[in-house]
């Protein structure tokens, strides 16, 4: 591996810059230390462009030749996400926060589901009382019957509020989610799911 690089001012560098980059990724006459500095470069410059080049270049015939390229990959792409400035702390705890509302929709609609499964059974064991119902001609037995109806109607009620507290909750977050995730500014953060990529770690933050 090439020597280390620190973190470089996306400004140092023109559209010329990247042409020429990529020109010499591509090129098959192109030196495997060249290939070496090039990667090294754009591992540790947080703009798209670098990024854009290090997947072209991954697809390449010559990807093989630097073996290290999934680590710079991965390192260009902490360094794009790093939240460097008031507005991309914001915006990244707020695209933080949506991810977490849609974690917490995914559970509402499992426990609509469950609620929904208790209220179905309970409507079928009341048909087949119904029918029992019918049948039956012992008082006692008619009275206990009745009873079970009237406590299944009872969690039915009980189970129906529930399922409606749910709906209304997903309702919530599903509107705050989305009005948190117009708030962002921060274009690479729009791009990113953070359902399954946390990004930056901040301090305080459960891991």
């Amino acid at each position: 591996m090439t020597k280390h690089k620190d973190i470089q001012n996306p400004e140092d560098y023109t559209d010329k810059d990247y042409q020429k980059w990529e020109y010499l990724l591509l090129d098959p006459d192109t030196n495997k230390a060249e290939l070496d500095d090039i990667v090294m470069t754009l591992a540790h410059l947080p703009t798209e462009r670098a990024q854009e080049l290090l997947k072209k270049f991954e697809g390449s015939d010559r990807a093989g030749e630097v073996s290290w390229l999934e680590p710079a990959m991965e390192e260009n792409e902490m360094w794009l996400l790093n939240p460097d400035t008031d507005q991309k702390v914001r915006d990244m705890k707020a695209m933080k926060l949506s991810a977490k509302k849609q974690k917490i929709i995914v559970e509402l609609m499992g426990k609509c589901d469950v609620y929904q499964y208790r209220i179905d059974l309970m409507k079928i064991e009341i048909d087949a009382l119904n029918q029992m119902e019918k049948d039956e001609t012992d008082e006692k037995f008619l009275k206990q019957i009745g009873y079970k109806k009237s406590a299944l109607h009872d969690m039915i009620i009980w189970e129906q509020n529930h399922l409606e507290e749910a709906k209304d909750d997903i309702v919530m977050e599903e509107k705050i989610s989305k009005k948190l995730e117009e708030s962002v500014k921060t274009e690479e953060y729009k791009k990113l799911d953070f359902t399954t990529n946390d990004g930056w770690h901040f301090d305080g933050e459960e891991w």
